[in-house]
């Protein structure tokens, strides 16, 4: 029998004093200083006592349980807040080097945990949310991405993959995995040699403790449910711009990269549903604005070309067993980019996106092509391609309007080769476009920033086709 995660096994005693007046990370990266701007964020020990505050101050509303333990022997721990019967699973820090997600989830329980609004009652009444704030506690305490598991500890776990080459998400120098990438969509799977060491591509393997407990954690809620509705993924990236207006990315949020839509990779998925995750990512766009005092013109659709592939992740692997799932990616990762509360906030808003949406069921009622109106910031196209030469030309990136002119033209006409799938003309006129480039920069008629990023997506279409 299943064991009951949500039996309390480890006691909390004191209360977290909350930090005072947190320095942004834009403030940061402008003064220079990045040592140790990790402070602000919440240690292990601090996660532990703020999670046991919440539930105390509940009245019963907030279980806290520790649903497993890190390679390390720390606890991972798990919140559990509500009654109803739709399942939304939450998961922050699985990179260790991404902390804001944790620091979000804080404040979403206390406010489940302690209101009576008739935003957060309706939400406990019809949803039940499961947060596990931060999966990679071995590596938050480093500030790695990595967990900490080296290759020897995995054969001394595993003896019958003697002999194997490391898995490709595993990291030499770090002495730990890309937890992200080791799961699998056969939620029963165990590692077997002849399967390492993988590819991006492929699905994971289960290798970690920590992808195995969010594996069994998803299994429990599944077993007692019957489906997890919807799982949250909170993470960070860099710091892109928009396409269009040259927007900071303030938050990206993405649906399951699981390739092109007509692959028939995954026919034999078939609870697999994109336009349900769409749905959902809409969900969290639209609560990011309505429960912000800004416009919020920065939240965009995160990395996602036609071809993007990544079974192995816990998002692609529970999507492909029937489950919406979303992606959160805030800018700046950590030590660089410290304690930021506009953009702590802006993911509490876009969970309460989801949450409210589920709880009046009014996320099945969402039409999915609006999240395609969201900003991009990547190219998958010489259409995106001529989207940044105007963008350029606008910020006087070009020497004259003529420049942005020939660069347009040419690319007007690789559009039209790739609407008919021509892809020996798209090749043959993007090596044309980068000589024409690099004319301009020899000339002098280009600033660094636009030849810079132009070249880099024609080699990204020349790869592509």
């Amino acid at each position: 029998m299943r064991k009951n995660i949500w039996k309390k096994v480890v006691p909390f005693v004191t209360i977290l004093l909350l930090l005072l007046n947190p320095i942004t990370g834009l403030e940061i990266q402008a003064s220079g200083k990045s040592e140790k701007v990790d402070d602000d964020f919440m240690s292990h020990e601090e996660l532990g006592q703020r999670l046991d505050q919440i539930e105390k101050t509940s009245s019963g509303k907030v279980e806290v349980d520790v649903t497993g333990y890190s390679q390390q022997g720390r606890e991972i721990y798990a919140a559990r807040v509500g009654t109803g019967n739709k399942v939304l699973l939450i998961n922050g820090n699985i990179h260790g080097n991404e902390k804001s997600g944790p620091e979000a989830l804080m404040q979403m329980l206390e406010i489940l945990g302690t209101s009576d609004s008739s935003r957060a009652q309706a939400v406990r009444e019809e949803v039940t949310i499961v947060a596990v704030p931060r999966l990679n506690v071995d590596g938050a305490e480093i500030t790695q991405r990595q967990n900490v598991f080296p290759w020897d500890d995995v054969i001394a776990t595993y003896p019958h993959l003697e002999g194997a080459e490391p898995a490709w998400n595993y990291s030499e120098r770090n002495g730990g995995f890309d937890i992200n990438r080791d799961f699998n969509p056969d939620l029963s799977y165990e590692p077997v040699l002849e399967d390492l060491p993988g590819s991006s591509a492929e699905p994971g393997f289960f290798l970690t403790n920590e992808s195995r407990i969010l594996r069994e954690l998803y299994l429990d809620l599944k077993a007692e449910f019957g489906k997890v509705e919807a799982f949250v993924d909170l993470h960070h990236m860099g710091t892109p711009k928009t396409n269009k207006t040259g927007e900071d990315v303030t938050i990206a949020i993405d649906y399951p990269p699981l390739g092109p839509d007509n692959s028939p990779k995954y026919d034999d998925w078939p609870e697999l549903d994109q336009e349900k995750s769409i749905r959902y990512a809409l969900a969290a766009a639209l609560g990011v604005k309505e429960f912000s005092d800004d416009e919020e013109p920065g939240v965009a659709r995160y990395l996602h070309p036609e071809e993007r592939d990544l079974p192995g992740q816990a998002r692609s692997s529970f999507a492909l067993n029937g489950t919406a799932t979303v992606l959160f990616e805030m800018p700046g990762q950590q030590p660089r980019y410290g304690y930021d509360q506009e953009l702590i906030d802006r993911v509490e808003n876009g969970l309460w996106g989801i949450a409210t949406r589920m709880a009046d069921d009014s996320i099945n009622n969402l039409n999915g092509d609006d999240f395609f109106s969201l900003p991009k910031y990547w190219t998958e196209s010489a259409s995106d391609m001529k989207t940044l030469v105007e963008r350029f030309k606008k910020e006087g990136e070009f020497d004259s309007d003529d420049v942005a002119r020939s660069l347009s033209t040419h690319l007007t006409a690789v559009s039209i080769y790739e609407e008919k799938g021509l892809s020996e003309k798209i090749v043959k006129h993007m090596k044309i476009f980068k000589l024409l480039l690099d004319h301009q920069k020899e000339k002098g008629l280009i600033a660094d920033n636009a030849y810079n990023r132009l070249k880099d997506d024609a080699d990204y279409l020349i790869e592509k086709w």
